[in-house]
């Protein structure tokens, strides 16, 4: 059997294996690779798992800051006294918790801030009487565009992977596709009555918001330092986050072994693993066979809206900074260098968008979190049915916008 066709098969039985048996992909992944190169690469050595695809650093780094910033409570005080710039009126608190979700999750703590701010969306609906399925969505959407970010755990993997797909200009893939997130937060908002909502008291608010100690101050002021030696001094990402880490261990904000414990080492696992098999796969020819398989039916006027779909439809079923990107964000580079007329940036800005535009779909992270986490006496059955309904809208919506050229508008 041809290596290319063969790894691409392992490649499937892997990820299947993963979501049938409910196992983390990564770890089914290094196996895989591992199988790959003992029995089918000879010319490859064992050694070059680590320099192909295991990323530890970046993400071991970055992780490690935000689990202590989310482990001592900094980050719910912030999240609140945010939420209560508000003062009480209920028609602005969906827009508070978009953009809290969203500064929070592009700060570099990524989506995992989810879980945090909709316990607190959930309370704001209980005091306003404001749509749950609302509040819930807004969460999402701030948590997955604010995700992307160029410091963010999911904004490193697609920033990296466009850079070795020949992408530099970050910024122009991510900026489509906030805005386009931006204008599914103003539909979801007019459709689900926040514009109809009352001023309450927010005396409430303000009393739940406890100060900080000494070590969440620090914290806080360790995190917007790194924050702004990232974005205005262009400072290395996972050497400044892992500093910034150190440094709050010897300042005893957190033991050292507590400190490594907070780490997600599931995402961790997952991001690495599934970079290392399809670095593996690559090396084995697969990348190119897709993108020979697409180049048949794919034009210059298509491309970016086929990606956009495929990625999408992709991302309904498995992780999208931890499959659907390494997987697509080659291969659009790879039909870039073979299709005349379309340019890199645009395929990869519709892989991106695509990957990153149906996270409320109930059989993501995201979306099981967040539905995990409606209140009690929540009609399960019909939370389930709106999220799928606005998973297939978000994925259309996209997908247009893809064929439209929106998305590579600065491509």
């Amino acid at each position: 059997m041809n290596l290319a066709v063969l790894s691409l098969i392992v490649f499937l039985i892997t990820v299947v294996v993963g979501i049938v048996r409910k196992v983390n992909c990564g770890l089914a992944a290094i196996l895989a690779s591992f199988v790959l190169i003992l029995f089918f690469i000879p010319q490859m050595d064992l050694a070059d798992l680590y320099r192909l695809g295991w990323p530890v650093s970046t993400f071991f780094m970055v992780l490690l800051l935000f689990g202590i910033a989310g482990t001592n409570g900094t980050m719910e005080i912030v999240a609140k006294r945010i939420l209560s710039l508000a003062k009480g009126r209920a028609f602005l608190m969906p827009f508070v918790i978009y953009l809290l979700s969203f500064l929070l999750s592009a700060s570099g703590a990524g989506p995992g801030v989810a879980p945090m701010i909709m316990m607190i969306a959930m309370g704001v609906c209980k005091e306003t009487g404001l749509s749950c399925f609302m509040m819930g969505i807004m969460v999402e959407i701030g948590a997955a565009s604010g995700g992307l970010s160029p410091v963010a755990t999911s904004g490193i993997i697609a920033k990296e992977l466009a850079k070795e797909a020949g992408v530099s200009g970050y910024m122009g893939l991510f900026l489509p596709y906030a805005a386009a997130m931006f204008a599914e937060v103003l539909l979801v908002y007019f459709l689900f009555g926040g514009a109809k909502a009352k001023t309450v008291s927010s005396t409430n608010l303000r009393q739940s918001i406890p100060q900080m100690n000494l070590h969440q101050k620090e914290t806080l002021a360790v995190i917007l330092f790194v924050i702004c030696a990232i974005i205005f001094l262009g400072l290395d990402v996972s050497v400044t986050a892992f500093s910034g880490a150190a440094l709050l261990i010897l300042l005893g904000v957190m033991e050292d072994k507590k400190a490594v414990s907070t780490v997600n080492w599931n995402t961790l696992l997952l991001v690495a693993g599934m970079y290392m098999l399809i670095s593996v796969v690559d090396q084995c020819g697969g990348i190119a066979l897709i993108s020979d398989i697409l180049l048949k039916w794919i034009t210059p006027k298509s491309a970016t809206g086929i990606m956009t779909l495929i990625s999408g439809l992709l991302a309904t079923v498995t992780s999208s900074s931890g499959v659907v990107m390494p997987t697509l964000i080659p291969v659009g580079g790879h039909i870039a260098e073979s299709l005349a007329g379309v340019s890199a940036s645009s395929l990869l800005s519709g892989v991106i968008a695509g990957a990153n535009c149906a996270l409320f779909c109930p059989f993501s992270v995201l979306g099981s979190m967040t539905i995990a986490l409606y209140p009690e006496g929540t009609d399960r059955q019909m939370i389930f049915k709106r999220h799928l309904q606005m998973t297939a809208a978000s994925i259309v919506f996209f997908t247009l916008l893809g064929f439209s050229g929106f998305l590579s508008l600065f491509a």
